[in-house]
């Protein structure tokens, strides 16, 4: 492009040298080449008038001599206007930010009869309503004195060219800088701020059980979720402060000229107020948190990278800690992380080596005191640290999503299981718990049944054991799923009524069988003022809604008399029986001691 258009400036210099040599051989009166003299000088000023980028004739001095319609529509002159001004007038031109005079630079064309050529940064001010206009221009000597400018308007290229870096620095969803574009963006602040020995801070902020509501109500509510919370990060945070998107649902941030420690972590609790607000998404008010990790430069590290880790750290830390909340970097959670993925990569060879086993919990009907079903509970029988319960475990299960092959080796377990009580007379309803990463599995429902069929197993032998807060984000997609359980007999049991945000209108609105009363309720009966008044109301809602009732974590005679009195369906607990092997459950149906 660049040889192309001094290549096009030498021309239009030799044009316009050959239109002064007419002028000149014209005033000398020769006659005979009059009538030659004026065709070329028709066929030249034609040419000139024609060309697509602006044409400017000047004398030694840069003053005007002829421009083509061009040059006056760019410069908002009359064609006539611009003739006989100081190109300079003609042509207020910047570079950089910085005025040019371009009747010097014509001067020092003609001066040193080289062509001199602006490519980026030029800026033409526009006469007529003061428009800028992005322009490249070259400025080449005229062999009889004088000079030609050629001027081209590439604003559109400019926008193209802007638009292609912003694309390339941005993310396209929420607008924010991406990853690169705060990695040049840290390291400028990191910088500044060992010069100036400074304070800034680095803020890792993730959305959580951000996946439920992209399962549940799709990405097209996902996507409005992540720009409305980039809006509401931005506005918690200063101008001279850097908010990015990390990557799906994380976004991390650059805090700068801190005075204190104490700067960032105000910063980062308000971010965590700001999205507790609800998130109204079309027919949807959403309950959305935040988990936040800060880390500090230079008190945790001076690093760039190493800062990013570590405020990610942070904020994993607090997310297993206390979802929604905010925590500072502390060293004791570099051990944590280790120690995780060592615990990851265990678990990944435990499904390998068989080291899981299903333990089944007795649960026993409270009309007929007998036991009519067992929850059944996973188990990891580690070769160095022996029976570990799910509490040490479960958490990395989830986050690595490693919980769906072991959620399918649990179901064929149980379903197995529940197949060889069925052989030997004693059917037992299994109860399994179905983790929201399970739930809005693609298949599930034709998984399970596929399990069943495989085992020669009724629907009605397994229930499957739901968390209330997987359907406080579902849609129609989260009743089709359980509808369809039903059809395979399978029942479908509420847990954590009563600890969340789910209401009557949920056990309303989708086909459940039973729900579980939770342990902290329980916990209050035959206490001292503890009137049970939760338990009851629960009872005779679910009672009410033809729901069966299902008490967790009984652990006395007291409280067992206490849910018989009530009404309670079914209980189970420490007093009833703690979770055992397969052997265990029917050696304890066989000996009749169901109380």
């Amino acid at each position: 492009m660049t040889a192309l258009l001094l290549a096009l400036c030498l021309f239009l210099a030799v044009v316009l040298s050959v239109l002064l040599a007419c002028q000149w051989h014209a005033a000398r009166g020769w006659r005979r080449r009059h009538a030659t003299s004026a065709m070329l000088q028709a066929r030249g000023l034609a040419l000139l008038d024609a060309l697509p980028a602006a044409v400017i004739g000047t004398d030694r001095e840069g003053v005007v001599q002829y421009l083509n319609p061009r040059a006056s529509a760019l410069g908002g002159l009359l064609p006539a206007d611009g003739l006989g001004l100081p190109v300079s007038q003609l042509l207020p031109l910047f570079h950089d930010g910085t005025p040019i005079d371009a009747a010097r630079q014509v001067r020092e064309c003609v001066a040193q009869q080289e062509v001199l050529e602006v490519a980026r940064g030029a800026v033409l001010l526009r006469h007529l309503d003061g428009k800028r206009i992005d322009v490249q221009y070259s400025c080449a000597p005229l062999a009889q004195g004088g000079a030609v400018l050629l001027l081209h308007d590439v604003s559109a290229r400019r926008r193209a060219e802007q638009q292609l870096e912003f694309i390339a620095h941005h993310d396209g969803l929420t607008g924010l800088p991406n990853r690169l574009h705060f990695q040049i963006r840290f390291e400028h602040g990191i910088a500044y701020a060992r010069r100036h020995q400074g304070l800034l801070a680095v803020l890792f902020v993730d959305i959580d059980r951000f996946k439920a509501i992209n399962d549940s109500l799709g990405h097209d509510v996902g996507d409005q979720v992540l720009t409305e919370f980039a809006r509401r990060v931005q506005q918690c945070v200063r101008k001279v402060d850097t908010v990015a998107r990390q990557g799906g649902d994380e976004f991390i941030i650059l805090l700068t000229e801190l005075r204190t420690a104490q700067d960032a972590e105000r910063v980062a609790e308000k971010i965590v107020g700001a999205i507790a607000a609800p998130f109204v998404i079309g027919e949807y008010s959403l309950t959305v948190a935040a988990s936040v990790g800060v880390a500090l430069y230079p008190d945790d590290d001076d690093d760039v990278n190493a800062l990013i880790e570590k405020a990610d750290l942070a904020m994993y830390a607090a997310k297993r800690h206390a979802p929604g909340t905010c925590l500072r970097y502390a060293a004791r959670m570099q051990t944590q992380s280790y120690s995780r993925t060592i615990l990851e990569t265990a678990l990944r060879h435990a499904l390998e080596r068989n080291e899981f086993v299903l333990y089944y919990q007795p649960r026993m009907d409270l009309q007929t005191r007998s036991i009519t079903g067992v929850k059944a509970l996973l188990r990891w029988k580690h070769p160095e640290l022996g029976l570990m319960m799910p509490l040490d475990f479960l958490h990395v299960l989830e986050e690595s999503a490693l919980i769906l092959p072991v959620g399918a080796w649990v179901l064929a377990t149980a379903v197995e299981q529940a197949r060889s009580w069925i052989e030997q007379g004693q059917p037992l309803t299994v109860s399994v718990s179905l983790s929201a990463r399970q739930f809005y599995q693609r298949d599930i429902v034709r998984n399970f049944a596929a399990a069943l069929e495989a085992a020669g197993v009724p629907g009605h032998c397994i229930e499957l054991e739901i968390a209330a807060a997987i359907l406080i984000d579902s849609n129609q997609n989260c009743e089709l799923i359980l509808r369809q359980f039903r059809q395979l007999g399978i029942a479908i049991a509420i847990s954590d009524f009563g600890t969340g945000e789910a209401s009557l209108n949920y056990l309303k609105r989708f086909p459940t069988d039973a729900v579980k009363i939770e342990k902290c309720f329980i916990d209050d009966l035959g206490k001292p003022g503890g009137d049970g008044a939760m338990v009851r109301a629960i009872v005779a809602m679910a009672h009410t809604l033809r729901l069966r009732t299902i008490a967790g974590g009984v652990e006395n005679a007291e409280q067992l008399e206490l849910l018989a009195e009530m009404g309670c369906d079914e209980a189970f607990g420490y007093f009833l029986g703690r979770a055992m092997a397969p052997d265990g459950v029917e050696a304890l149906l066989k000996s009749g001691a169901a109380v």
